[in-house]
């Protein structure tokens, strides 16, 4: 029952850090896509102000890159992907707490069943950055990089870990002599 616990609680707290990821993730573009469109705003006021004002090349790209996130934000809407994460962060960490305070085996099948029920609800996982949270949560929990199987992404992997699901993840870092 022991390894059992350890690995279950493992996995929740991945999902844990894997889900506040994605949430910083689409609170930061919806930020930024608020901002370029408040500033897309000012240039079309500017523009009707007067007709013979013609917009310097950066306030054109401004706009320009403001209308390409809003159309994007309207379609992916990332203040409600920043919702399902953090709803499914706060699941999986009272599922955490469930798991730490199961004092038999067929509590902790309870919470195995809890955690079933809260995969359904989550969208496909990417599994790059899954893959970080699983490196980030081994350090933060002590292991070896002898004892534990690290895995390594390329720095194109890593930099796109939230836009891409990635089918071949990392590479299984080599023991040092």
């Amino acid at each position: 029952m022991a390894l059992d616990k350890h690995t279950l609680l493992f996995d929740v707290r991945r999902s844990v850090r894997y889900h506040d990821r994605r949430v910083y993730f689409f609170e930061r573009w919806h930020s930024v896509t608020s901002v370029l469109t408040i500033l897309l705003s000012g240039s079309v006021l500017l523009q009707i102000a007067g007709d013979s004002f013609e917009p310097p090349f950066w306030l054109r790209l401004i706009s320009f890159s403001a209308a390409i996130l809003a159309s994007i934000d309207m379609v992916i809407s990332y203040s409600k992907m920043a919702d399902l994460h953090k709803r499914l962060k706060r699941r999986y960490c009272e599922l955490e707490i469930c798991i730490v305070s199961a004092k038999s085996a067929k509590e902790l099948d309870g919470c195995h069943s809890e955690r079933l029920s809260i995969e359904i609800d989550e969208p496909p996982v990417y599994r790059a950055l899954d893959l970080l949270c699983r490196n980030e949560l081994m350090s933060a929990m002590g292991y070896e990089t002898d004892e534990a199987d690290y895995r390594e992404l390329s720095l194109f992997k890593r930099l796109t870990c939230h836009l891409h699901t990635w089918p071949d993840i990392g590479r299984k870092i080599k023991r040092r002599p």
